[in-house]
């Protein structure tokens, strides 16, 4: 039988506050959760705001075998068994182009993902008739600084380009940039589709807002620690991340 074959529940989880805690450490219980529960069939899914790579490498610490990967918040979807990308959302060249240009004025440096691969811009802009930039698409553009110089930029940048991206303050002086159509819970259905598990079998975790569509998206969800209101509100289960591990094998055992 083969490993797809005997994939019966999906477990979409966020990293970084769910399963991870702050240091980059499994949270309490979850890596034996995690593989007790891969043994039974259900199979887990990365669900996070970082690149592929910096996925892969923090699952790592979980000792798990992830069957996909929902990265930037959706913007890039990878079946982990294949490798093969099933959606990869980009920023316009002109909008990254305006952002960076507004950016430098403000003093503030730009860091550009173009899928899995990461560039500074120091003084060349992407352009839509090519470019060093232009070929894979721009996944996430970053803006870095001093933390007041950053508060006082974003609001400008948000009115200017907001209704063509996603604008997310990631603490301290830094700033991502998304396309405004990355979205976990569309990357969490493109995953289930793949391996044919239906959503009432998907048991979904996160602890931010960028985690509220995953979650409405799945047949069981959870919303882990502090998380912020609204993704209580979509939760059906609130847990601290001590509980999580066992909030998991309730949930997935309860779909048998």
């Amino acid at each position: 039988m083969s490993d797809r074959a005997q994939i019966r529940a999906l477990l979409a989880c966020d990293l970084d506050g769910s399963l991870l805690a702050g240091d980059g450490s499994p949270a309490p219980g979850i890596v034996e959760a995690l593989a007790a529960l891969a043994a039974r069939g259900a199979r887990l899914v990365v669900c996070t705001g970082r690149p592929l790579h910096g996925a892969v490498k923090a699952t790592a610490a979980l000792h798990a075998a992830p069957v996909g990967y929902v990265c930037y918040h959706g913007a890039l979807v990878v079946d982990a068994t294949t490798g093969e990308w099933l959606r990869h959302v980009t920023l316009p060249c002109d909008v990254v182009s305006g952002i960076i240009g507004e950016a430098h004025l403000l003093g503030l440096s730009a860091t550009l993902y173009e899928g899995d691969e990461r560039r500074d811009v120091v003084s060349e802009l992407p352009t839509a008739g090519g470019g060093p930039f232009a070929a894979g698409g721009i996944t996430r553009l970053v803006l870095s600084g001093d933390p007041a110089g950053v508060a006082a930029a974003l609001p400008a940048i948000a009115a200017s380009w907001g209704r063509s991206t996603h604008v997310e303050r990631a603490g301290g002086g830094t700033v991502a940039i998304l396309p405004a159509s990355a979205d976990k819970g569309e990357g969490l259905r493109l995953i289930a589709a793949r391996f044919g598990v239906p959503l009432t079998h998907v048991v979904a975790c996160g602890d931010s807002a960028a985690d509220e569509t995953l979650l409405r998206a799945a047949g069981v969800s959870i919303a882990v620690g502090d998380a912020p209101r609204l993704l209580r509100a979509a939760a059906q289960l609130v847990v601290s991340q001590d509980d999580l591990a066992e909030a998991l094998q309730r949930a997935a055992e309860s779909l048998d």
